[in-house]
């Protein structure tokens, strides 16, 4: 229920009213909901009550038999409460659960706007890349493009396979403006397992950006898109962009904030989880301008070796026993559920930058918490930037690390993009900023 810049929640909100009761400090009181979420709660205040911001309660609803939630205040009114809950999510099941036990006319009410809804977004990604299409490109003059994928949940939620069949291959799906310069980000109908598993579908999607755009200035790939173009066999040369200085920047910038919190001030040692991969093994480099270790734990190494650069030291491991020697973290593993294979090992006391795709669940984060583990997510920020829609569970004014090399390159066109300190320099005159921030769907 909370925000970020106002800009947009972090989970979708149903708007759902039904009656509760709301137990503390040996009282009960009823109420009705003004919306749930998987998160929170909003309700309506009742008049006698008073309640302090952190003060835990328990939610029941009337409608649902011995079905009771932990919560905390985080916001108060005149009028409503808004509850997070705690150590505890709905799940969709439950969700459902609630909206089919609430009234008849708001079962309806939900619906109808959830239907509205979803037909209006479909109807505008239809309209938008047939009929508006060449009046929107026209308008906007694109100097860059940013190249994404979607899975099925993703790409079913803006269309059908039948609005799929309508528009062209190239789906145009949002508006990115930095500073002066905008342009688009645009997706291919091949979803990600599609362009992972064969290399004749990300050459097509190569293609298919050369062709309708054939003079733009910059294309940023997203994610794993350069490593599938690398496995078809394809160098990254202009106009293309893998970002990778991009995300090195981050998560340095990153790294350096996260040694300046007054916990870990006297931290030397950082520990980078999948330290072996295309973008670790630089990470692991870049680190060691601001810590004298760096551990490099990736299950890929075979032997531990010690390697030494000009400013520090890095540790190349694949015995988890290492982990105790470090209480700051870089997740960057294939998957950030992983970390569950070796979190026993983590130090009670650690912080966790987690720059996984899928992230670390609510689950997993949970496990962590209960051993005192902390996890934030790893976000890029710069004050003139702003996409519109936004990407799926993703701020609209927060940038994904790999299409900030393209930005830079907009702004200058001739920065050092091989040299990290000279890309770093250049990044930080123009206002990046990377931040640690709450997971997505707190």
């Amino acid at each position: 229920m909370s925000t970020l810049h106002g800009e947009y929640r972090r989970h979708s909100r149903t708007d759902i009213r039904t009656s509760v009761s709301m137990s503390m400090d040996d009282n009960e009181l009823a109420t009705k909901t003004h919306d749930v979420s998987e998160s929170g709660i909003a309700i309506t205040k009742p008049s006698e009550l008073n309640l302090a911001i952190g003060q835990s309660v328990s939610v029941s609803f009337d409608r649902m038999p011995n079905f009771s939630v932990p919560a905390k205040v985080v916001r108060t009114s005149d009028n409503s409460v808004g509850l997070q809950l705690e150590h505890f999510r709905f799940s969709e099941s439950d969700i459902k659960g609630i909206v089919k036990s609430a009234p008849f006319y708001e079962r309806a009410r939900y619906k109808a706007k959830r239907a509205i809804w979803k037909a209006l977004r479909r109807t505008g990604v239809l309209l938008t890349n047939t009929l508006l299409r060449k009046a929107m490109l026209r308008i906007i003059k694109p100097t860059f493009l940013f190249a994404v994928y979607g899975n099925e949940k993703d790409v079913g939620t803006y269309m059908t396979p039948t609005i799929s069949k309508l528009i062209p291959p190239l789906l145009l799906a949002g508006v990115i403006k930095n500073r002066q310069h905008k342009g688009l980000m645009v997706a291919s109908k091949f979803f990600e397992h599609e362009l992972a598993e064969d290399s004749d579908k990300v050459n097509t999607y190569l293609q298919q950006l050369k062709d309708e755009f054939p003079h733009i200035k910059t294309i940023a790939l997203v994610g794993r898109l350069p490593n599938f173009v690398m496995k078809a066999g394809n160098e990254i040369t202009g106009p293309y962009v893998d970002g990778s200085m991009g995300t090195r920047y981050m998560i340095w910038d990153v790294g350096r904030q996260m040694r300046e919190l007054p916990q870990y001030n006297n931290e030397t040692t950082i520990c980078v989880l999948g330290g072996a991969g295309r973008i670790g093994n630089k990470v692991c480099e870049d680190l060691t301008r601001e810590y004298s270790t760096v551990i490099a734990f990736d299950n890929r190494y075979e032997k531990e070796e010690k390697l030494y650069t000009p400013s520090g030291a890095i540790l190349r491991t694949s015995n988890p026993q290492n982990l105790k020697n470090a209480k700051l973290y870089i997740s960057l593993t294939h998957h950030g559920d992983v970390i569950t294979e070796f979190m026993t090992h983590i130090p009670e006391g650690s912080l966790v930058a987690d720059d996984t795709h899928p992230c670390i669940s609510y689950g997993v984060r949970e496990q962590l918490s209960a051993i005192n583990v902390q996890v934030q997510k790893i976000v890029l920020f710069h004050e003139d930037f702003n996409m519109w829609p936004r990407m799926p569970a993703w701020s609209n004014r927060a940038i994904p690390g790999c299409l900030v090399e393209a930005l830079v390159l907009l702004e200058q066109q001739e920065a050092d993009v091989s040299d990290f300190d000279a890309f770093k320099t250049t990044a930080q005159n123009i206002g990046f900023q990377g931040q640690l921030i709450k997971p997505l769907e707190e």
